[in-house]
Order: structure tokens, then sequence, then C-alpha cells
């Protein structure tokens, strides 16, 4: 599927829309390609939708779930899509105009070397010796490590071998270091974009679709809105649950001199202490100890009393 050697028709196009149909209709046709022919793409794209389909509540019906899903995965496929396209289209402009590929592999070498030839002479023949007692390693690694920094080079020279040739005369170590590279851009390009449609998904499940309030309320990172559960077992063996919240979450503290004077007795307990903590909100308003409140509270009942076994060896309930 890529390269796309063939972008003449997106790039010759008479207008704007012509250029924006062109456009859309070779990311439709690629889009076909992935589902007919491509062997690789097309199990990413089956495992995506599974991944997207198990990740929406299951409190869903199958059939929502399921369509929810396809949705979210055919944002992120055209995404890639276009994003792919985007990205052959200017490596083919920067060829068209001589930006790239005009000089093979090592032209930031070549510039190199020519800049050092012309500004630093070397008139005794230093680095003809360091050549020569490296075995040639001198040259070769500054030579080899442009080639690795200059991927855009490597992206352009290598797909127009491609284009030219055919993909079977790229060796493997070659096609590893073309879709290296490409992985490499792409992965910079896709990162806003990926985290723009999941956010998007998330928006519209919220308001929508009132589901994923957890995912998307912790990626805000909000730091008020604090809940706590506690949990007491009262005399009668029933279980009662204290869901205890605090809207506003102090930003700044300071050490609490009623708690450096309250006397402490040896191994107390803190919550046995009337000041319990070292700390408190500086702003007295919004001190927790002020502002928490109880937001729901149950209790859940013991079925069957224990067993009591008393000193004579009867058994009472």
């Amino acid at each position: 599927m890529f390269p796309q050697c063939k972008l003449d028709h997106i790039l010759q196009g008479d207008s704007f829309s012509g250029h924006l149909g062109s456009f859309f209709g070779t990311v439709w046709d690629n889009f076909v390609y992935v589902l007919e022919h491509s062997f690789v793409s097309l199990t990413g794209v089956v495992l995506l939708l599974i991944m997207a389909i198990t990740f929406v509540p299951s409190k869903v019906s199958r059939k929502k779930r399921a369509i929810i899903g396809i949705i979210h995965v055919s944002a992120h496929l055209a995404a890639a899509l276009i994003l792919m396209l985007l990205m052959e289209l200017g490596l083919e402009t920067c060829i068209r105009h001589k930006l790239l590929a005009t000089s093979g592999y090592h032209s930031l070498y070549q510039w190199y070397r020519s800049v050092e030839s012309e500004h630093f002479p070397d008139p005794s023949g230093l680095r003809a010796r360091m050549e020569q007692w490296t075995f040639g390693l001198y040259p070769a690694c500054i030579k080899y490590l442009m080639s690795a920094f200059d991927v855009p080079e490597v992206m352009a020279v290598t797909r127009s071998n491609i284009c030219k040739n055919g993909i079977q005369a790229l060796s493997r170590g070659g096609a590893v270091i073309y879709y290296a590279s490409i992985f490499l851009y792409f992965w910079v390009f896709s990162t806003p974009v990926v985290s723009l449609v999941f956010g998007s998904y998330l928006y519209i499940c919220i308001n929508w679709f009132h589901l994923h309030f957890d995912e998307a309320f912790s990626s805000l990172r909000i730091a008020n809105y604090k809940s706590f559960t506690r949990f007491h077992i009262n005399r009668d063996g029933d279980l009662e649950v204290f869901t205890l919240a605090v809207d506003k979450v102090p930003r700044e503290w300071m050490l609490d001199p009623d708690w450096d004077m309250e006397q402490k007795q040896p191994q107390q307990l803190s919550h046995r202490r009337k000041y319990p903590s070292k700390w408190s909100a500086a702003a007295g308003q919004q001190d927790p100890v002020n502002t928490v409140r109880v937001v729901d509270h149950f209790v859940i009942r013991q079925n069957e009393k224990p067993d009591f076994v008393s000193s004579n060896g009867s058994v009472s309930r």
C-alpha cells in the first residue's frame, strides 16, 4: 500500500475542490485495499476493533457496543490513512522540487566533506592517516551517523528507488530501515491526532451515551472532588459503609500548631486524637476537616448470627 508512487492525479487538480476530492478518493481506495488485499494492516484493524468493542462498558447492549466500537476504529483508521497520505504527498513534493533525494543516501555527509575541505584544509594529510590508522572507521562512523540523523533523505531516496524498481529490489535491511524511518515520523504526527480522536470519543460518550465517566474524569487530572470509603462493624455485627467526599482540595498546607501542643499518649492511635493530622489547610475555609461531607451511607446486615461457645460448653446464638 505504501509508498504511494502515483499521486499525479492529486497534485494536478484544477481547483482546491478537485485536489480535495482526489485526495479523499485515494484515501478511500487505500481503505478498500486494506480490507481486500492487506494482511498485516487488516490484522491490526481487527485487533483494534476487538479492543475498542471490549473497551465499551458492559452495561451497554452488544449491538450498541459493536456500533460504538466500529465508529471509534473507523475514526482512527481514517486518521491514520490521511496522515500516511499527507506524508507521501510531502515527500513527493520535496522530491519534485529537488529538496530531497538529489544525491543518494549520504548527501548530508557529502555536504559536510565539501564544507570541511573548503573551510578546514588538511595540508599535512592528517585525515588520510586517521582513516588508515582506524581501518576506515573514522569517516565511516561519521558517514552513517549523519545518514541515521538525516531521516527525510533516507525516506525520500528509498521511496524513489521503490517507485522506480519495485519493492522487490529493496533488500530486507533496506525495507526495515525505510519502514522504521516512516514509523518515526508517523509516530510524531499521529500522537496529537490519536489523542484528539480518543478525546473526542470520550467527550461524545460522556455527553450523549453517558459512558466512560471514570476514564474521562481521570484524564482531566482534576485535583478536586476527592472521595474515600470507610467501613465500620457495629455491635450487632452489621457492616456500615460511609463514603466521604471533599469538593475542593486545598492547594497550600501548613503545620498545625494544635497538633504540636496536644499531649500525646504512648501507642495512641492518630484517629483517637483531637488533632489527628500534623497538617492543616492554609485557608481555614478550605480545610477538609470542615468541608468533608458524607455523600453515601448504607448498612449491610448480617445474615446469620455467629455461634458463641460458653465456658460450660453450651452453644448460644
